[in-house]
């Protein structure tokens, strides 16, 4: 079969490599759309170390071609989207209800081979059948659609209440998506306006300032501050200027320090929460329904879609934080 190997930093190239085994408890999957990741992104910049060559992708969506021993909830030609995430279920962490962050978790293009090739394989556990009412350019951007409502749920907004979100990248759109869908007002930050722009359409208040941020928050009655862009600088600002008694949810991955003051965050009764990808089973379980209800449309974020051919542009492009979400068509 075909796939688009990582060689190295920057160097991608589409070779003709082993289809992958079907085993027992497995479903095979021809994909159809897949979506770029900034987990991708960091990959094929070298931000990360992965054994070349390497197989990247992971929000993916496609048609069922082969099932492995023991699977009979699927059909051949079935429609279905991977929650591309699979805890163990028996260490600790997740006999506690917490696998999003089980350390034996295997990740489709991560620590497993991703799905930016002609076949591609998941545990039957871990693949959703889809209603063909869903585009599939809606399927192919649930499992970041996923990513935003589990950060949202962790901070318990609901109608009525104002959140602040930093960082319009896709998983703070699509974070303002989800919250806008239940009656929750929005003020966006980025430093990109073509980025509030899109913020903007998707019904949030988008500003560029930050310097004056703890006297909005205050005044808006900010309850809640998802920092969605993962630099540390963001990070500071959230917990610097989150009004007394908010919820500060760190949803981005800054890899770099970033300081606090301790005292201000217990005498004034702010808490930070983390949230780190989605609860198996029922956070996909619930995108999916809302997707397939019409209540949300993740493809809003979509900008652009390449061709499996062009795969290495769309990287590129996608390295340089200027797109919205990226699709790969893949046949």
């Amino acid at each position: 079969m075909r796939a688009a190997l990582l060689l190295g930093p920057g160097k991608v190239a589409i070779n003709e490599v082993s289809e992958p085994p079907v085993a027992a408890g497995d479903v095979m999957i021809r994909p159809e759309y897949v979506g770029i990741c900034g987990t991708d992104v960091s990959f094929y910049l070298g931000h990360r170390p992965v054994p070349y060559p390497f197989i990247l992708g992971h929000e993916v969506t496609g048609r069922v071609i082969a099932l492995g021993a023991g699977v009979t909830r699927f059909s051949v030609g079935q429609r279905v989207v991977v929650e591309p995430n699979y805890p163990c279920g028996s260490c600790p962490i997740c006999l506690k209800g917490r696998g999003a962050v089980c350390s034996l978790k295997g990740s489709m293009g991560v620590n497993l081979p991703g799905c930016f090739s002609e076949y591609a394989s998941a545990p039957a556990e871990f693949i959703w059948p889809l209603p063909e009412n869903i585009s599939d350019q809606d399927a192919a951007t649930i499992e970041p659609l996923t990513v935003s409502m589990h950060a949202l749920l962790q901070s318990g907004a609901r109608a009525g209440d104002t959140v602040a979100v930093l960082g319009c990248g896709v998983v703070g759109l699509l974070l303002i998506h989800a919250a806008v869908a239940i009656g929750v007002r929005v003020i966006a930050h980025d430093r990109l306006e073509d980025k509030r722009a899109m913020a903007r359409t998707l019904g949030a208040r988008a500003v560029p300032e930050l310097e004056d941020a703890a006297q909005v928050w205050q005044a808006e009655n900010v309850g809640a501050v998802f920092e969605c862009a993962g630099a540390p600088e963001t990070v500071e600002i959230a917990l610097k200027a989150a009004p007394r008694g908010a919820r500060v949810i760190l949803v981005g991955l800054s890899s770099s320090p970033a300081s606090f003051v301790p005292m201000r965050l217990v005498r004034e009764g702010i808490n930070i929460q983390t949230s780190m990808i989605y609860d198996h089973p029922d956070d996909f379980e619930r995108a999916v329904d809302l997707v397939a209800g019409g209540v949300l449309h993740p493809a809003c974020v979509v900008t652009h879609t390449y061709p499996f051919e062009s795969i290495s542009q769309a990287l590129e492009l996608a390295g340089t934080g200027k797109a919205g979400k990226i699709h790969i068509k893949m046949a």
